[in-house]
């Protein structure tokens, strides 16, 4: 396949659409189920590591408005690390994100049976099979992805009015509870005994949901207007998620004592409440004895459309990641190919879904190997491959002037060239702190990304020289932008 030998995607969503789309993924299971988590780890604290997280989030939406507004691609971060960092760090930059997507959608598919675990004991008494679940929710957001865009954008949107309503219903019916004496002590010393650790790994993984933005620079040559949309969906949807999250944190910790984030049935007999796991059920756990019924319910079903908003969009954004790479044959080119008939990156939504789907009947022996909680686990797999690709996407910021100087210069949405400069360092310097934080954590999740790296740094070196070995320069293909994205001939 030559560099420009392959079909484009016609169908294209709007700016609501791919709100709901950025919404959609920011505001996932993971605010269902994160807050709680981290209550329980870091008490009242959380209330200042949320604000303080919005700081690192500043950054990341600069950094995308300034590279998607002057290259608005599909598949930008394995774009923006091949094009402006270098050919190696593009295939980084399509790896490791794929890597963190398989462990995001199973995150999602595994926090929804757990919720719906609980909601059909509540309801009927009855108990639903994981496996069962996790292939149900998958496959179906699989199939959708398959059959177009148009499709999962209209399903996306009322998805995320109805877990935005189910947050709203927990802020709204929790507020009246808010005691002012719960967040304080703000660092109690049953916590912060042995330091401040606690609070910074509540920083980075409630972190997690300001990260969905980054799906809006995957799908660049999808979005009606990208150059103008791009920065309005950036401000639209990271505003509402911003303030749904500090909404929801300030609530939880106002309204329910840190010590009730903790199930005591796992506390040992005679041991500090410390020594429990967090409540499974999230927000509508702590919720009970608060909230009517039939809102614990409501928010219940909030949750489980979280976890479909949030697998819905991993396989339509990083689809488009896959299959741009497999343009320049990165990585195998039939991944490149798009549906004759739906107009969508089949192979690619296919190669996403695999993975988790052939999980999920180990997810309990998961929980034997990697500790007591897989989601956990799952999420520094997440979150070290997102620090990633932006540690290569800071590096691709700084270099943009000097590669591409007439789309940063003519740029609608221009960074002075000092402020770019900060936003590139401040990226790098935030991702490399937090993937070192995250990974003590969990080393084991941490040293998957590092076999994962290794394994693709090989298959990067064995298919360089392949192509050598044709009379083909790889990273030749690499460094240039195709003819449908270049703009005149002024790169």
């Amino acid at each position: 396949m030559s560099a420009d030998d392959f079909k484009l995607i016609n169908e294209q969503v709007g700016l609501w659409g791919a709100v709901a789309l950025l919404v959609g993924t920011a505001v996932g299971m993971s605010i269902f189920i994160v807050p709680t988590q981290m209550a329980a780890v870091a008490g009242p604290s959380i209330t200042m590591a949320i604000l303080v997280s919005i700081l690192p989030m500043i950054l990341g939406v600069l950094l995308l408005l300034q590279l998607g507004g002057a290259i608005p691609v599909a598949g930008g971060i394995y774009v923006y690390g091949s094009r402006l960092v270098g050919p190696y760090w593009g295939m980084i930059g399509v790896a490791i994100p794929v890597l963190a997507v398989w462990s995001y959608i199973l995150f999602a598919a595994l926090g929804f049976a757990q919720y719906l675990d609980g909601l059909a004991a509540t309801v009927a008494g009855v108990s639903v099979s994981t496996t069962l679940t996790v292939w149900g929710i998958v496959g179906l957001f699989l199939v959708l992805n398959y059959v177009g865009l148009r499709i999962v954008a209209a399903v996306q949107i009322g998805m995320v009015l109805f877990l935005l309503a189910g947050l709203v219903t927990f802020v709204v019916g929790m507020g009246p509870a808010v005691d002012t004496g719960n967040y304080t002590p703000m660092f109690p010393d049953d916590l912060f005994a042995g330091g401040l650790a606690p609070f910074l790994f509540a920083v980075v993984l409630l972190y997690i949901p300001f990260q969905g933005f980054g799906m809006i620079i995957e799908i660049g040559e999808e979005l009606e207007n990208p150059v103008k949309n791009i920065p309005r969906v950036l401000a639209i949807g990271m505003g509402l998620v911003a303030v749904v999250s500090i909404a929801v944190i300030f609530v939880l910790v106002g309204a329910v004592p840190w010590e009730q984030t903790i199930d005591p049935e796992t506390v040992p007999e005679g041991g500090s409440v410390t020594e429990g796991e967090p409540v499974e059920g999230g927000l509508a756990a702590v919720a009970e004895g608060t909230i009517p019924a039939a809102g614990i319910l409501f928010i219940s079903l909030a949750a489980l459309v979280a976890g479909a908003t949030t697998i819905n969009t991993l396989f339509t954004s990083y689809s488009r990641t896959v299959m741009r790479a497999a343009r320049d044959e990165v990585v195998p080119g039939g991944l490149a190919k798009v549906h004759g008939r739906f107009g969508t990156p089949n192979r690619a939504v296919v190669l996403l879904g695999i993975p988790p789907l052939a999980a999920a009947p180990f997810a309990g022996t998961l929980d034997a190997v990697v500790g007591p909680d897989v989601l956990d686990w799952l999420v520094v797999v997440v979150v070290t491959g997102i620090f990633v690709a932006f540690m290569v996407g800071g590096v691709a910021l700084w270099n943009l002037p000097k590669v591409f100087p007439q789309r940063y210069e003519y740029s609608i949405y221009k960074l002075p060239l000092p402020v770019l400069r900060v936003v590139a360092v401040g990226n790098v310097v935030v991702s490399v702190v937090f993937t070192a934080l995250v990974a003590t954590t969990a080393p084991t999740a941490f040293g998957l990304v590092l076999a994962w790296l290794i394994i693709v740094s090989a298959a990067y070196k064995y298919r360089i020289r392949a192509y050598e070995r044709r009379g083909e320069d790889l990273r030749s293909r690499m460094a240039l932008l195709h003819k449908h994205e270049q703009v005149g001939n002024d790169d």
